[in-house]
């Protein structure tokens, strides 16, 4: 069984990653609660994890259900979404930005 206490002496992975992990929407495997640790079956948790890596698909596929979601509790309060074009580097700075400064006093 894995714990948040042993998980990343076996998988590498950090106890936060892990927590985040299995307490999220549409985690598959049982979780066994005895106090405050949080038990996986360590073969099922490892195969669940190749198969994430194995599949970008549906990675691909919890992203665009992710911008649904967003899109829709903007659409609630009147909102939209607005694309912003990513340029790849941090630092560089986006026309968008440039114009939404306020003028000097």
């Amino acid at each position: 069984m894995l714990s948040q206490k042993n998980v990343e002496s076996v998988t590498g992975i950090p106890a936060r990653v892990y927590l985040d992990t299995i307490r999220g929407s549409g985690f598959p495997l049982p979780v066994t609660r005895l106090g405050k640790l949080r038990l996986v079956q360590r073969e099922a948790f490892v195969a669940y994890l190749q198969a994430l890596a194995g599949d970008p698909e549906s990675r691909r596929d919890e992203e665009v259900d992710e911008r649904t979601r967003v899109a829709a509790v903007l659409a609630s309060v009147g909102l939209e979404s607005v694309p912003c074009p990513r340029s790849g580097r941090a630092s560089a700075p986006s026309a968008v930005a440039s114009r939404a400064r306020l003028p000097p006093k």
